[in-house]
């Protein structure tokens, strides 16, 4: 059993991560996007939410040039969308959507393990079971969350064109911006992976991973399913610094 600190979405404010944006980017633009796209990772931000440009500027204390260049690129990954009379908003998925995001998932990604399988090196193998402990002692949501994306863009990496890579990212970061919203069980289901990579079997690695997915996509989309029920709107605005979406 895992004993490490459990990152909890619910303890991440708005005020965190622009601090922790404007640490460890240079440009506004990417300073924003960050900051944007974290804010809806950890359900700040929450699904259906409206994104108003110019209260975000004020918010992030930048002009509206490099809010609506954010916005434009989070809307290319699937995390924004625009509407006519409402602007941008927190894109919210169907359970259908989900299902279709799952299935997606577990072809490219299980193509792409085996590739992982077949091609990895001892030096490659060392350093992903490095990042997999990294992962699960992580101290916060937010070190958790970049400890994640580093792992699963370098394991896929392995064996794989840029191509298929960017595809399963983008495919991830759908559905991991309902990971903090829907909650995200601990385990140590990256050093399970790491276990069935180790023994440099391609099919075994596969299953594994297809099964967990699986298993996964049937609680996904009961919890999204959940989220359409009728109970109210969500379409607030964005909250004040130092508050939870």
């Amino acid at each position: 059993m895992n004993t490490g600190p459990t990152p909890d979405a619910r303890n991440v404010t708005l005020e965190q991560l622009i601090r922790s944006a404007n640490e460890r980017h240079r440009t506004a633009e990417e300073r924003v996007t960050v900051t944007i796209r974290n804010a809806i990772f950890t359900g700040v931000f929450r699904p259906g939410r409206r994104l108003p440009q110019d209260e975000l500027a004020g918010l992030l204390g930048v002009s509206r040039m490099p809010i609506r260049a954010a916005l434009k690129q989070l809307e290319s990954e699937g995390l924004v969308e625009f509407h006519a009379h409402r602007g941008a908003t927190v894109r919210v998925l169907t359970p259908e959507e989900m299902t279709d995001l799952y299935e997606l998932r577990i072809l490219v990604e299980t193509y792409a393990l085996r590739k992982t399988v077949r091609a990895i090196g001892d030096d490659e193998l060392q350093e992903l079971q490095r990042m997999a402990k990294q992962l699960e002692e992580a101290p916060d949501h937010e070190s958790w969350m970049v400890a994640r994306h580093d792992f699963y863009q370098y394991l896929y990496s392995v064996g794989n064109t840029p191509r298929v890579v960017s595809t399963i990212m983008q495919f991830r970061a759908e559905v991991g911006r309902y990971t903090a919203t829907l909650g995200d069980p601990r385990s140590q289901t990256h050093l399970e992976l790491m276990d069935r990579i180790s023994l440099r079997d391609p099919d075994l690695a596969a299953s594994w991973l297809e099964a967990h997915l699986r298993h996964v996509a049937m609680e996904r989309r009961r919890q999204v399913a959940e989220l359409h029920e009728p109970q109210g709107t969500s379409d607030g605005e964005v909250p004040e610094p130092g508050q939870d979406g």
